[in-house]
Formats: structure tokens, C-alpha cells, sequence
């Protein structure tokens, strides 16, 4: 038995909680329907039961109906002719109309009983039989009445003791075929009576039954219901312990990231200084190995690569999340593109590329880090020169609506479709030969992207492989 319940209560907590939180609902809904059920079939039992006994009681009354009457019409009839008085004639003549309509009554109460329906029938006849005798009888002493006239002439008490007994076999026959059918339906109706009794015990113990059963089903219910509460607190409860856990190593490998670009770094800043110097060394001496030279050219080249990465990487670690409330200042957008415009407009010369500005002169405030933001349009602005060809243009917009957009358009080689949603992501680059001849890590516009995230802005783009690329950033104006 111990095993059964153990298995049982392996496999109920195997079962989903959706489906295991149906099951506890279900509990309660079906003990009421079946106690609801059984009540029904006990009360429609009980029902039928007394009016079983209801009828009994009635065809039990009905035939003590019949046999007063009987005996009623006897006594007027036997009154009447020992008397000659008419209250007795009166009395006669009610009970045998009495006794028809009983009699019809009777057996409509027991036509569905066949045995019954003979029984009224032969009890119909002995009762029509005595009836018969009790007119005759009447009829005889009117008849006497006649002869005598008017004289008193006493009636020999022979001839009366005749008139008395005349036909008294067949009425007692008749009583007693009455009277047992009374006693019979006397038997019956302690018998129906003993059946609906039974019946209301067995109601009152369901009831006691149904509400201990109730008690019961409503424990485990919520005894269940209490089971799956603590079962979905301890998950939540593990789900957060992860969360935390996660978040832990999350940020230590932010820490580690950042400590170890920071580290990094100072390396190869001695690497980069050192090698310089010895680049100059050599450059002083008349006869320097030409393969001396390259070799530390490409050493500085890589290492400023390898410092620019870092440098990236550095700037992600340290800018995850939002902007702390502290650095968030309000920030002329304008007065910061019209300078970025000025500073670019002489690369671009350089670059043999046109440089067309549409900035307002209004001031248009938003609220951030100006550095962060200036790096960002700076990225665009470099992306921009770097993949567009000489003879090119590339165009800086400001555009004060609902928020701040910022564009920056190019005629450049363009990104090809499959790789727009893509272009934010770190590492990613569209075109891998063009960005390492261009010196890009795929960095850039991650970077952008993240400057823009935690300044609760957007930044898209929209491009053609070979017509060129725009991108839009979108500030929130500061509130004024």
C-alpha cells in the first residue's frame, strides 16, 4: 500500500501544474455533482415513496368509506322496516348512493394493480348482491304496509325474525370480503411506510456521508492547492537564485573584460612607445636593414590596431546599461553637429569628398553625455568617409520634430540587404577583406548603437549596395 501511494505521488508530480491545478479544481466540482446526483435519485425515491403511501392511505380510508356505508344502509334499511319511521329511509338512501361512487372510486385508485381490480370487481358484485337484498327486503315491507292499511296490526314475530335474516350470510360475506381488503391495504401501507422510512435513513447518512466526504475533498484541495503555491515559490524562488547567479557571472565577466582590456593595454603602450623609438633609431642611420624597417612599421601598425580594439572593447564594458543619472546634462545637439561639421569638413576635402550640412541654428536641447554622443555621430561620420569613394558625398542633417533625428547620408559602396540587420552586431562586418584593408574591427556601429540605447534613443539604417547608406539616430528632446 505504502509503495501504490509512493508511485502515485511520483506521478502526480510529474504531471504539468496546468494540468495538476485542473485536477485539484475538479476535486471539489465532483463531489458536489455526485453528492448533488445522489440527492436527486434519494428525494425522487422519497417522493414516490410517499405518494405510495399517500395512495395506500387513500384506498385504505376509501374502503372504510364502503363498509360505513354498507353498514350505514343495512341500519336504515333494517330501522326503517322494524320502525316504519322515514329518518331511517333517509339514512338508507344516502348510503347506497354513497356506495356506488366508492366503489368506482376504488377501483380507479387500483386500476393499475390487476389483482386489486378483481378484488374491487368481486367486492362490486357481493355489494350490488346485498343491495339487491336490501330493496327487496324494502319492498316486502311496503308491500305489508299496503295490506295492513291504517290498523296497527302487530307483525308476528316469526315472519319479522325471517325478514331479519333473510340474506344475512350474503352481507357478513360481503363485510368481511371488505374488511380484508381493508387489513390487506393496512399490511400495505406499513409496509410503504417501513420502505420511505429506509429511504430517509439513507438520506440522513448520504448527508452525513456527503459532508464528511465534502470535508475531506475540500482539505486535500486546498492541502494541494498549498503544495503547488509552495512548488511555484520554490521555482520562483530557484528562478531568481539563477537570475542572481547569472547576473553574478555576467558581471564578472563585465569586470573581467574591462580589467582586462585596461590591462592590456599598458603592454602595449610600452610595445607601441618602444618600437616607435627604435623605428626613429633606425631611420637615423644611413645604412638600416630596409627588412629591419618594415618589420617594426607593421609591429606599430598592428599595435595600434590591437589598441583601437581594445580600446572598443573597453569602451562596451564600461558603457553597459543606462546612463547614470549623473551624467545625463543638457546637451545643445545643434551647437555640437555645427562643430563636429567644422572639424570634418576639411577631412572630407582631403578625401576629395563633398561635405553638406543641413543644421538649424535654434538650439534643440536633448539630455546625455556629450562625449558619448559626439563619438556616436562620430562613428557614422567615419564610416561614412571610409566606404565612400573619392568624388563622393556625404551629407549631415538635423531634423527637430517630436524628437531629435540625426542623419548621416553617404553615396558610398552601400550594404547589401541581407546584411542590414546585422550591421549593429559586434564582430560583424559585411564585407570582411574591405574592413580589414580599411583597419574596422566591426565595432563601430555596436558602439554607436550602445551610445544610443542608453539614451533612450533608436538608430536605424536604410541602404542600396551601391548607391549608398543613411543613418538616422533618434534623441529624445529634453524637457523643457
Amino acid at each position: 500500500m505504502i509503495l501504490v501511494i509512493k508511485h502515485l505521488n511520483q506521478h502526480w508530480f510529474r504531471l504539468p501544474l496546468r494540468v495538476r491545478g485542473t485536477l485539484i479544481v475538479s476535486i471539489p466540482i465532483s463531489c458536489l455533482f455526485v453528492t448533488l446526483s445522489i440527492l436527486a435519485w434519494l428525494k425522487f425515491n422519497l417522493i414516490e415513496d410517499e405518494a405510495w403511501v399517500q395512495h395506500t392511505q387513500t384506498v385504505r380510508l376509501e374502503t372504510k368509506y364502503l363498509l360505513n356505508a354498507l353498514l350505514d344502509a343495512e341500519t336504515g334499511m333494517r330501522g326503517y322496516g322494524l320502525t316504519r319511521q322515514n329518518e331511517f329511509l333517509r339514512r338508507y338512501e344516502q348510503a347506497t348512493s354513497t356506495i356506488p361512487y366508492s366503489i368506482d372510486t376504488l377501483e380507479n385508485l387500483v386500476d393499475d394493480n390487476p389483482d386489486q381490480t378483481l378484488r374491487i370487481q368481486a367486492i362490486r358484485n357481493q355489494v350490488n348482491d346485498v343491495l339487491d337484498i336490501f330493496e327487496h327486503k324494502l319492498t316486502l315491507q311496503e308491500n305489508l304496509t299496503r295490506i295492513q292499511g291504517a290498523n296497527d296490526i302487530l307483525v308476528p314475530v316469526e315472519s319479522l325474525y325471517n325478514w331479519l335474516k333473510e340474506g344475512q350470510n350474503d352481507i357478513v360475506a360481503t363485510r368481511d370480503a371488505i374488511e380484508r381488503f381493508a387489513d390487506e391495504e393496512e399490511t400495505l401501507l406499513i409496509q410503504r411506510m417501513q420502505h420511505r422510512d429506509r429511504h430517509q435513513q439513507l438520506t440522513f447518512l448520504f448527508l452525513i456521508l456527503a459532508a464528511t466526504i465534502a470535508t475531506l475533498a475540500s482539505w486535500s484541495a486546498i492541502h494541494l492547492f498549498y503544495e503547488l503555491e509552495q512548488e511555484l515559490a520554490n521555482r520562483q524562488q530557484h528562478l531568481k537564485e539563477t537570475n542572481d547567479r547569472l547576473e553574478s557571472v555576467c558581471n564578472q565577466l563585465q569586470r573581467f573584460t574591462a580589467n582586462a582590456s585596461h590591462e592590456l593595454r599598458a603592454p602595449l603602450a610600452v610595445v607601441l612607445s618602444n618600437t616607435q623609438i627604435a623605428l626613429m633609431a633606425l631611420n637615423q642611420l644611413e645604412d638600416s636593414p630596409e627588412t629591419a624597417k618594415e618589420r617594426l612599421e607593421k609591429v606599430v601598425k598592428t599595435t595600434k590596431q590591437m589598441s583601437q580594439l581594445i580600446g572598443e572593447l573597453l569602451f562596451l564594458a564600461r558603457h553597459e546599461g543606462l546612463l547614470a543619472p549623473e551624467k545625463r546634462q543638457p546637451i545643445d545637439i545643434s551647437q555640437l553637429l555645427l562643430e563636429l561639421a567644422k572639424d570634418w569638413t576639411s577631412h572630407c576635402r582631403d578625401k576629395h569628398l563633398s561635405f553638406n550640412t543641413h543644421i538649424p541654428e535654434t538650439k534643440i536641447w536633448v539630455e546625455g553625455d556629450e562625449n558619448l554622443l559626439r563619438q556616436a555621430v562620430t562613428n557614422l561620420l567615419s564610416n561614412a568617409v571610409r566606404y565612400t569613394p573619392p568624388g563622393g558625398e556625404i551629407e549631415l542633417r538635423l531634423e527637430p520634430k517630436k524628437s531629435a533625428l540625426i542623419h548621416v547620408k553617404d553615396t558610398g559602396i552601400g550594404i547589401a540587404e541581407a546584411a542590414l540587420p546585422h550591421v549593429f552586431e559586434r564582430f560583424y562586418c559585411a564585407d570582411l577583406k574591405r574592413s580589414k584593408a580599411s583597419g574596422g574591427f566591426g565595432l563601430g556601429l555596436a558602439i554607436v548603437e550602445q551610445i544610443i540605447h542608453i539614451h533612450k534613443g533608436t538608430v536605424g539604417v536604410e541602404s542600396q549596395l551601391g548607391e549608398g547608406s543613411s543613418f538616422t539616430i533618434e534623441l529624445p528632446l529634453a524637457e523643457t
